[in-house]
């Protein structure tokens, strides 16, 4: 009798175990890990696993990839060398009565790090080459700085941000961009950067140098037909004029006029007229010293 019974007792305990030892593998269940505050998971070994249970059909029935949380709960670790947490049945919350098997990977290695704020300048990248005879005059970008928020070894190895490239090649215009975007390097993976674009205005000019002529003639512009000869108070002005260098290179001062306009001047009281300058296709005038001269008409 004593050894049907137990012979019962264990064929009854093999019945239940069949019954209750149902597998299932529940795969690619995310995993949430809790970093302490103001820090965040830089690295790890894994973002999901796999997790094998065994129980009943009707454990085993309402198991899926949603209703499972796998929680790492990684608070105490302050510093940011890399560490390793086992992963065992107080990491998984699932609904139900099944056991779990096994887990894979049982381990996670994780780093972690400070999360802090940084202002980062904003520079122009640029390609190839503005066309011969034209620079860059100014290059406003707006705002000059973004805030980027990140792990702190990350941004300890930036000092700036440059902007998408921009290509030179061909333009001799002043150009405004909005909404340019900025480039992420490889050491900004986890890297937030606010706002994402910026305004870039670029001053295109033509590339020019100044010459000054010292003691230019000034002549008087009179009427067709008039006999009356002209006074010019002073009769000699400074003239600065610009334009290509290759245009300036051989410029002499005889290639220049000044001249006042006395073409409508009445002649009974003297005047003061604004002197001009006649240039050579290119030229423009910077500035005259001085920029009037009074002029007296005389029979």
């Amino acid at each position: 009798m004593r050894l049907g019974a137990i012979v019962a007792a264990v064929a009854v305990w093999y019945v239940l175990q069949a019954a209750t030892s149902n597998p299932m593998i529940v795969t690619d269940i995310p995993i949430t890990i809790q970093p302490p505050p103001d820090w965040r998971v830089v690295e790890t070994s894994a973002r999901a696993i796999d997790v094998a249970f065994l129980g009943t059909r009707d454990d085993l029935r309402y198991l899926n990839r949603e209703l499972i949380k796998v929680t790492v709960d990684a608070r105490a670790h302050t510093n940011n060398s890399t560490f390793v947490v086992s992963l065992g049945a107080a990491n998984i919350n699932a609904p139900g009565n099944a056991r779990i098997d096994f887990i894979r990977p049982a381990t996670l290695i994780l780093r972690l790090d400070r999360e802090i704020t940084k202002n980062l300048p904003v520079k122009l990248d640029t390609q190839n080459l503005l066309p011969d005879g034209y620079e860059i005059e100014k290059i406003v970008i707006t705002p000059a700085s973004v805030e980027a928020s990140g792990p702190a070894q990350q941004l300890a190895e930036l000092e700036s941000i440059f902007t998408t490239p921009l290509d030179l090649d061909g333009r001799n215009r002043s150009i405004s961009k909005r909404r340019m975007g900025l480039v992420r390097s490889e050491h900004m993976s986890e890297v937030q950067i606010n706002p994402a674009t910026v305004t870039l205005d670029l001053t295109i000019v033509e590339r020019s140098i100044s010459t000054a002529f010292p003691d230019l003639p000034i002549h008087a512009l009179m009427p067709v037909g008039r006999s009356a000869r002209a006074d010019v108070e002073p009769d000699t002005v400074r003239l600065t004029v610009k334009g290509r260098p290759e245009l300036m290179k051989n410029m002499t001062a005889e290639d220049l006029q000044a001249y006042v306009d006395a073409t409508d001047l009445d002649a009974s009281e003297p005047a003061k007229l604004p002197i001009r300058a006649i240039l050579p296709p290119g030229l423009s005038v910077v500035r005259t010293e001085p920029a009037n001269a009074t002029v007296r008409l005389k029979d």
